[in-house]
């Protein structure tokens, strides 16, 4: 049998500590770099080997994987100065991208290599990943590969191990265009958690009871059952740093912008989590931003209320029901967002489809609505027999969360796609214009 071959990682904090780990555990000769260095003596307790600068790293791997953590730090890691990784790669060696960055810049890392480095030799593939520290730690991550077959050929082996769902995506950059429609679903879904969860403590309702509630119902995702235990128990343990879910949902605003596309849920998640920032949780687990929906002196309300009364069908008129409709309703309106993003990127919509309904962006109206809509590749909540009953719902919701002043900017930014979206189907006589027959 082959020996495995020799990889270098850089990045090893939350996540590309788990994924690196998880090489080692799997046989792999990994060489470590971080510039914490904590991080790479945690590393190497668990069985892998220190790198002092980028190209040490580099210079003894057949692959170079990189997790850092923006595309900032993966410039400075792989050009900038004498210990840049470029200095260290060996001839035919590759270069591989994980981490979350803007939709152009793989296509800039390969020019430089080009250009501004002369080599061309170096094999690069773009190949960011979803699913969290837990996935990280137990290589079940999707990752969305992209490049020429023969070099994703070469990287099976390292790919396979640090994945549980690996697609192939086409050439670089098709990979990020991916990983940035998931994370429109990931951020808008992260930020709902907080202001369902909110709403249900606000109002008095046991939380453990509608968590258990939203986790079998229409309002479910992969981000509230993985966020909502951290609330419950007020654990706000950094383990996803509201950090990076901004850098996420800015990528993903910057990149619709700059093809003139409208995404009002993605843009109302990323402008709460700049409320976030304001007050002071940039660094904090991104679960804490249900405190925003709190009075100042409740911020662990949630945790509270997890022993309230269980048998409290409803206060307010909110219920366990009200939180499904609520959260089903953003769901399904960002879900359709997400995949005409998609269609405007030009992303195969089926493929997308099958990666979300594996992903840490999934929600349960995703897998529920939108298969019925895949054949005619229409993205409108028009074209959706679903939204019309969700919308109905939803609007109640929201109407609820107004008599009681309760903040919910993304129910309300939902209900406003489902308005327009009811425009295309409606007619408005000339007679009725003023309200009078």
């Amino acid at each position: 049998m082959a020996s495995k071959p020799t990889v270098g990682f850089a990045g090893l904090g939350a996540m590309g500590g788990g994924m690196a780990t998880n090489l080692v555990k799997n046989g792999f000769e990994v060489y470590g770099f971080d510039v914490y260095q904590p991080l790479v003596d945690k590393f190497v307790q668990a069985g892998g080997k220190a790198a002092k600068t980028p190209k040490e790293a580099a210079s003894q791997a057949d692959f170079m994987v990189s997790m850092v953590a923006n595309a900032a730090q993966n410039s400075g890691l792989l050009f900038e100065g004498d210990d840049a990784a470029v200095h260290g790669l060996g001839k035919g060696k590759t270069f591989i991208l994980c981490s979350t960055t803007p939709t152009k810049f793989p296509a800039e890392i390969r020019k430089r290599l080009d250009e501004e480095f002369n080599r061309s030799d170096v094999k690069f593939l773009d190949c960011p990943v979803s699913g969290g520290t837990m996935r990280a730690a137990d290589g079940t991550l999707s990752i969305f590969s992209s490049g020429t077959n023969e070099d994703l050929d070469a990287a099976k082996d390292v790919l396979e191990c640090m994945s549980g769902n690996l697609y192939r995506m086409g050439d670089i950059t098709d990979g990020t265009k991916t990983k940035t429609i998931h994370q429109l679903l990931a951020g808008t879904n992260i930020i709902s958690a907080s202001e369902a969860m909110g709403l249900a403590a606000t109002v008095g309702l046991n939380t453990q009871a509608v968590v258990d509630a939203v986790n079998k119902s229409d309002g479910a995702s992969f981000m509230f059952e993985n966020r909502a235990p951290h609330m419950l128990n007020s654990d706000w343990s950094a383990l996803s740093a509201l950090g990076i879910i901004l850098k996420d949902t800015t990528i993903v605003t910057d990149a619709a912008r700059e093809i003139q596309f409208p995404v009002p849920l993605a843009n109302t998640a990323h402008f709460t989590y700049l409320q976030g920032v304001q007050a002071g949780m940039l660094k904090e687990d991104d679960a804490k931003l249900v405190q925003l929906y709190l009075p100042k002196s409740q911020g662990e309300l949630v945790a509270e209320m997890s022993k309230a009364d269980v048998k409290m069908n409803s206060s307010h008129q909110v219920s366990k029901e009200t939180i499904v409709d609520l959260l089903s309703g953003i769901h399904l309106a960002a879900s359709v967002e997400g995949m005409a993003f998609c269609k405007e990127l030009g992303q195969d919509r089926k493929l997308m489809y099958e990666i979300i309904s594996k992903a840490a962006g999934w929600n349960a109206m995703f897998t529920k609505c939108i298969p019925g809509m895949l054949e005619k590749d229409s993205w409108s909540l028009a074209e959706c027999s679903e939204a019309a009953e969700v919308a109905k719902k939803l609007s109640e919701a929201v109407e609820k969360c107004r008599l009681i002043q309760y903040p919910c900017p993304m129910a309300a930014a939902a209900l406003q796609k489902y308005a327009f979206a009811s425009l295309e189907n409606k007619t408005i006589g000339s007679q009725g214009r003023d309200g009078r027959q």
